[in-house]
């Protein structure tokens, strides 16, 4: 062997593989002859979860509650998430409203061996979260509702003009100037991507149909309901919420009959907050999804940590804040 072939000095480097660029977008056939579009993040031995994003999301749209990803891992949570029909990679199909996509999801779930979940919404996933836990209610191992619709779109003034919406999908997404979303590294230029998205990911000259059935199942369909969920329901909203306010509380009450023995309700209502609770607390979200109400996420001196119920207020008067210490950094 020659002299000096082979590297004088090496340093080697822990990166192995590729990095996640986010949630995978995968497909599949189901038994209805449908072809879904949906993510699967997590173990499969995690807490299984089914999230439901806002009006005229796609199943990307999840990649904007990864800000907390290593507490959702940390925690052991499981993400499924199905696209609605006509939005992103999703094609329009005019026979598919609730009962449909209800039904789509839980075939999903039984393919990939998921028994029960709990299940997620946020604003415009509220109704259809609702459908999914009537038609499976002993599948629904928890339900939680972050200022999430329970009313017809145009009610109490909330109007939507689709025209506009679809002419500016980006504007449907911007958050005030002062919303907590703006401490997310990221969130608002991924917002964007996700709005454009929803929008335009079939080509430009696709129509919104999407979003405006959408709009029309809000509008056309009361809340089913809920009588026969026994599993615990949690609300998350702000008190300042504009786009949902938190009266909305009172129609999901009615619609689950909260004085049925056997049900716990627990509502979260964050003082001075408005629409981007799903978003400050959704540390809160996870740990509720795993222990149920039982523990709250806390925050002090650059440390976080989760107490029993009974401890929060206590700790809460001697300087600790909800959540991750990064909303406090």
């Amino acid at each position: 062997m020659k002299a000096g072939i082979g590297p004088r000095v090496r340093i080697d480097v822990g990166q192995a593989g590729f990095d996640s660029l986010g949630p995978e977008v995968r497909s599949a056939e189901l038994v209805s002859g449908r072809r879904i579009h949906f993510i699967d993040e997590g173990p499969r031995t995690a807490v299984p979860l089914i999230f439901l994003g806002g009006a005229g999301t796609t199943v990307r749209a999840f990649r904007l509650m990864e800000f907390a990803r290593s507490f959702r891992e940390e925690l052991g949570v499981r993400v499924i998430s199905v696209e609605r029909n006509g939005l992103g990679q999703t094609a329009f199909n005019p026979a598919v409203g609730f009962k449909e996509y209800t039904a789509d999801v839980w075939s999903l779930l039984d393919v990939l061996g998921i028994g029960s979940a709990s299940i997620v919404a946020i604003s415009g996933g509220g109704p259809y979260a609702a459908h999914l836990a009537v038609a499976c209610p002993e599948r629904v191992r928890s339900l939680h509702l972050a200022c999430a619709y329970a009313e017809s779109i145009g009610a109490k003034g909330i109007t939507f003009d689709l025209g506009d919406v679809a002419a500016d999908p980006v504007s449907w997404w911007m958050f005030p100037a002062g919303s907590a979303v703006h401490r997310i590294s990221g969130f608002v230029d991924s917002a964007v991507e996700e709005a454009v998205r929803a929008v335009f990911a079939r080509g430009r000259d696709t129509p919104p149909e999407g979003l405006r059935q959408a709009f029309e199942l809000y509008a056309e369909s009361p809340l089913p309901d809920l009588s026969r969920l026994e599993s615990p329901v949690f609300m998350y909203w702000g008190s300042e919420d504009a786009l949902v306010p938190v009266e909305h509380i009172g129609r999901w009450r009615k619609a689950l009959h909260s004085g049925k023995a056997g049900r716990d309700i627990v509502e979260r209502i964050y003082s001075g907050e408005g629409h981007d609770v799903q978003y400050r607390h959704w540390d809160q979200i996870l740990t509720d999804v795993v222990h149920l109400g039982s523990m709250i996420l806390l925050s002090k001196d650059g440390k976080t940590f989760m107490v029993d119920a009974g401890s929060a207020a206590a700790l809460l008067a001697s300087g600790a804040r909800l959540g991750l210490a990064a909303w406090q950094d």
